[in-house]
Formats: C-alpha cells, sequence, structure tokens
C-alpha cells in the first residue's frame, strides 16, 4: 500500500513539475513575441539554411517566370533584409515568406496581405495565440518541410508487419517470465529487447527526414486546428478554408502522442518516459507508417494548407516590420503609370538614412564622386519597388509606381569556373536585361551601377552611350550610375541627371548624401589617395594631369620630381 503511495505522490510531483514548466514556458515565449514585434531582430542563418528554405520558392519559380533573379536578389543584399524581415517563429512561415520576397504579386493578393497584417497590429491578443501556435510548431531541423512534403510521394508506404512482430516477442518473453518460468522469461525478455532496439533504430534511421517532416506535418495539422476554430474579431477569410481542408486530413494526427508529444514538451521527464516507451513498442513507427499513407493520400490538400498557414505567419511578419520602420507608407501602383515617385525615400537597412525624392518620369542618369552615396540610392529605389510588389510597404513617405519587373546588373566579379572575366559576366548580365526588356509584358525597371567599367574608357563610354539608349527605346525605366561624366551631355536628351557632391575640410571629404538635379561638378578620387596618406609630388603630378586634360583634350604625362 505504501508503494503505491510513494508512485502517486511522484506521479503527482511530476504533472505539477510538468504544468509549472509549460507555464513558465509559454510566459517566456509570450514576453520574447512582444520583445521581437517591437525591436529589431538578430537572427543568423547559415547557408545550408538559405538552401533548403528556398525549396519552397523554387516551386512557385517553375509556375510563374515572374520572379526576383538570383543576380539581382544579391545586388540588393536582400538575403539581409529578409533576416531583418523575418519574424516568424516556424519553417513553413519562414520559407513561405522568403518566396513571397521573391515574387512581385498582383493587386488582389498584396490588399489581402495588407488587410490581414493592419488586423493582426490592432488585435494583440489573438496576434499572440497566433504566433504561439507557430512557436509549438517550430523549425524541423535540417530539412526543407515544402520539399519532403511536395516529395513525399516517392517514399512509397511501409508495412508494420517486422514491428508488430517485434512488439509480439516482447509481450510473450513478459508472460513467459510473470506465468510460466522467470528465468527462460528473463533470457527472451533481454532477447526481445535486444531486437526491439536494434530494429527500431535500423528502420528509423531510414526515414529519419520523412519522420521529423510527418511529425512537423501533424503539428501543422494541429496548429491549423486551433487558428481555425479560434474567435476572431476581424475579416479571416483563411479560417474557413483552414476548416475544410483539416475535416479532411484531421484523422491523421488521432492518437498522434504515440508518434510525438509536441515540441513544448521536449526534454521534460514526461517525453523521455514516452521515447522509451516508443523504442521497446515501435508505436512511433506503427504510427509514422499509418500517417504516412494518409499524407500521400491527401497531398495537395496539406500543401494547400502549408499555404494559408504561411501567408498568415507572414502577414504578421510584415505586421512586426512595418511596426519598426520609423516611416513607412502603403505604396500607389497603378498599371500604366508614367512615373516612379517617391518622397523621402530611404534605405530600410541603413541605420540613419538621409531620405531622397525623385520623380522619375524618364530614365535616370546618375553621377558623383566615388562613396557619395550613388550606389545606395540605386539600391534603395530597387529595393522600395520590390517591398512594394511584394509585402506593401515602402520605405518612404510615399510611393507610387506601375507594376515592374526588377532587374539588376550592380555587383560583377569575374567567373573563374565558367572562365569568364569580369568584362564578361558585366556584358553578359546587361545582356540579359536587354533580352527582359524585349519580351517581358511588365514594365521593366532596371538598375545598372557602373556600366562595363571593366573594359577600357573610349570603348566603354561608346558601348555605354548605346546600351543606355536602348533601354528607353524598349520601353524600360532605368536608373544608371557612371563616373563617366561624358555620358551626361551623350545621353541628356532621353535621361535626366541626377548627383550626389561633396565637400572639402583640410583635405577631408565631407558627404552630405543629398540627391540634386543635374550633372555632378566635383571629384574626388585624387583628394582620397591625400586622404589615405599617398605622396603629396605623386598627388600634385596627378592634379596637374587632369588639367591639362580638361584644358586640351589630350593626356600628357607629369613625371615626379
Amino acid at each position: 500500500m505504501e508503494t503505491w503511495i510513494f508512485i502517486g505522490i511522484v506521479l503527482v510531483v511530476l504533472v505539477i513539475t510538468s504544468f509549472r514548466a509549460e507555464k513558465e514556458r509559454r510566459l517566456k515565449t509570450l514576453k520574447r513575441l512582444k520583445r521581437e514585434y517591437e525591436e529589431p531582430l538578430d537572427r543568423k542563418l547559415e547557408y545550408e539554411d538559405y538552401e533548403r528554405l528556398k525549396a519552397y520558392f523554387r516551386a512557385k519559380e517553375k509556375e510563374d517566370s515572374v520572379v526576383i533573379d538570383e543576380d539581382t536578389w544579391d545586388d540588393l543584399n536582400m538575403d539581409a533584409l529578409f533576416m531583418e524581415i523575418n519574424s516568424t517563429n516556424s519553417s513553413m512561415g519562414r520559407e513561405y515568406l522568403y518566396a513571397l520576397l521573391r515574387r512581385p504579386q498582383n493587386e488582389e493578393f498584396l490588399k489581402e496581405l495588407d488587410n490581414l497584417s493592419e488586423n493582426f497590429h490592432t488585435n494583440e491578443k489573438v496576434r499572440l495565440k497566433i504566433q504561439e501556435e507557430f512557436t509549438n510548431l517550430g523549425y524541423a531541423n535540417g530539412i526543407s518541410v515544402y520539399q519532403y512534403l511536395a516529395n513525399i510521394i516517392e517514399l512509397g508506404t511501409k508495412s508494420n508487419l517486422l514491428h508488430y512482430g517485434a512488439l509480439a516477442f516482447l509481450v510473450f518473453s513478459i508472460i513467459i517470465m510473470c506465468f510460466v518460468k522467470a528465468d527462460i522469461g528473463i533470457l527472451l525478455f533481454v532477447g526481445a529487447l535486444a531486437v526491439s532496439v536494434i530494429s527500431y533504430y535500423s528502420e528509423k534511421a531510414k526515414v529519419e527526414s520523412y519522420f521529423q517532416c510527418v511529425k512537423w506535418i501533424v503539428g501543422m495539422i494541429h496548429a491549423s486546428k486551433v487558428i481555425s476554430r479560434m474567435q476572431i474579431s476581424f475579416e479571416n477569410y483563411f479560417q474557413e478554408e483552414l476548416k475544410e481542408i483539416h475535416n479532411k486530413v484531421g484523422k491523421i494526427s488521432k492518437n498522434i502522442y504515440l508518434m510525438v508529444s509536441g515540441n513544448n514538451m521536449a526534454g521534460s521527464i514526461l517525453e523521455i518516459g514516452l521515447d522509451y516507451m516508443r523504442i521497446l513498442t515501435h508505436a512511433d513507427l506503427i504510427k509514422f507508417n499509418k500517417v504516412l499513407r494518409e499524407v500521400q493520400k491527401y497531398q495537395s490538400e496539406l500543401i494547400r494548407m502549408y499555404e494559408l498557414l504561411g501567408f498568415v505567419e507572414s502577414s504578421i511578419a510584415v505586421a512586426a516590420y512595418r511596426n519598426k520602420l520609423y516611416v513607412w507608407s502603403k505604396p500607389q501602383i497603378e498599371r500604366g503609370e508614367e512615373a516612379y515617385r517617391v518622397c523621402e525615400l530611404y534605405h530600410p537597412l541603413l541605420e540613419n538614412p538621409i531620405p531622397s525624392s525623385i520623380n522619375a518620369k524618364e530614365c535616370v542618369l546618375l553621377t558623383g564622386s566615388n562613396a557619395s552615396g550613388k550606389s545606395t540610392f540605386l539600391k534603395a529605389v530597387a529595393i522600395n519597388a520590390l517591398l512594394s510588389q511584394t509585402i506593401y510597404t515602402s520605405t518612404a513617405k510615399e510611393y507610387r509606381g506601375d507594376y515592374y519587373r526588377i532587374v539588376s546588373s550592380m555587383s560583377h566579379r569575374d567567373d573563374i569556373l565558367n572562365g569568364d572575366s569580369y568584362y564578361m559576366v558585366e556584358i553578359k548580365a546587361l545582356k540579359r536585361i536587354m533580352e527582359l526588356s524585349d519580351t517581358s509584358k511588365e514594365k521593366v525597371l532596371c538598375f545598372l551601377d557602373e556600366v562595363l567599367r571593366g573594359t577600357n574608357t573610349v570603348e566603354r563610354i561608346a558601348a555605354s552611350t548605346q546600351i543606355l539608349r536602348s533601354f528607353p527605346i524598349k520601353g524600360a525605366l532605368c536608373f544608371a550610375a557612371t563616373h563617366d561624366i561624358e555620358l551626361t551631355k551623350l545621353l541628356d536628351d532621353v535621361y535626366k541627371n541626377y548627383h550626389f557632391d561633396e565637400s572639402f575640410e583640410n583635405n577631408d571629404v565631407k558627404y552630405n548624401y543629398i540627391l540634386k538635379e543635374g550633372p555632378a561638378v566635383t571629384r574626388n578620387a585624387i583628394k582620397l589617395l591625400a586622404q589615405t596618406g599617398y605622396d603629396e609630388d605623386l598627388i600634385e603630378d596627378a592634379v596637374q594631369m587632369t588639367k591639362i586634360f580638361e584644358d586640351k583634350g589630350i593626356w600628357q604625362t607629369v613625371k615626379q620630381n
């Protein structure tokens, strides 16, 4: 009797401890979610993580070719911006948000996303409850959920005969040990344990990655159940579709405790005990094989559930990102809009940006000295067009434009593997933009930084002039930056000139980063040599060569003293 009382007390203590641990975990989660909604994120992803989260985007890329290509994405440093926006807490949300940022959307989708984001922003209680469900769902470590979900049909079906046999052997040994002959029963029991453990780990190793995915899918089904039944005061069209899908696939999660207890129990005493039970009985592998058949049967419905929940979590991430921006606006996007207009535009990755405004009705040619802000401005314009057409958010006081096909040629390097020089890489990138301008149904918005910098001056200016002239002819809106002042006159009939300049104080360069109309009239390359400690005679001779060229139009060597 005393033994049973002791066992009862131990069980009560374990239950109370588990409840207290769960309550503490939940409070910490809520505190973190509130903090991440208000403050900048400090998250990092490894290369392998980026490759895995691209799976959903790659699938959508095949269906819709109007995407932000790899070169443009890299030019704009969008991986860093993605991490700024990504406050999602599940694999599904992270993968969906990444694909969203690389696929410009239509007006209907953008308005739905905006509406949902606004509602989540003003309904903290609902937002936090939904975020809790995504946090409980968590990340599927080492796998892409979408990739496995899309390919799970290839795994085929698995028989449970081996698992039932191992379980029957274990039960048989216990019966012999308890009711026939203890010593023989003990030997059989040890043998049964060995068979159970060895066969368990052997079989589980074959399906480990899919096992993770199925566990995550079950978690997704549970999340959809909770979210679809929540009392939400605002428009929530997604709930009805989630309910319909859950009614079809809900049985997949029946008795799922045999397979997985949930992320919130990870490391708990109860979870450890259940793990031992699963090893001995193969209960999780048996359940896995049953679930696998159902997952394969309802594959398309589960993918749709994945997309709906991904959309919901991404809309919360958009709301959080907007909340952290010191200035943002909803873009005005209209088909046929002739100009790209922004008021107080800034680059969202800069801590203390200087805003710029522009009303670009024609192509823009941007000049200015080194480090004066040309490249940053080009990227800010491109990023705003991208964010406006993907998450309906502009980092500007006002934004107005067309639906653009956004593409760039900015950051190049030699391609050693393909044997291409810097110049070859550059002209191939430019050709891709020219061809896109011929074929795109959307108006092309392109960004070029230092056109043909990889070749000699004479040919660069001649070729650059003709390449840049081709874009307005093709109907593209081009923003180009250059150091070649000659282009400002050669293209002034089709490009409007803007520039950034600077001032000099005791050989120190002071940048103001203010966008101004007209071509640049200052240069700082030689003065920067002085600032970094180059010999004064060398600098003076370089200045003299410049003056001779400006006066006579020829280059003349000035010998150093």
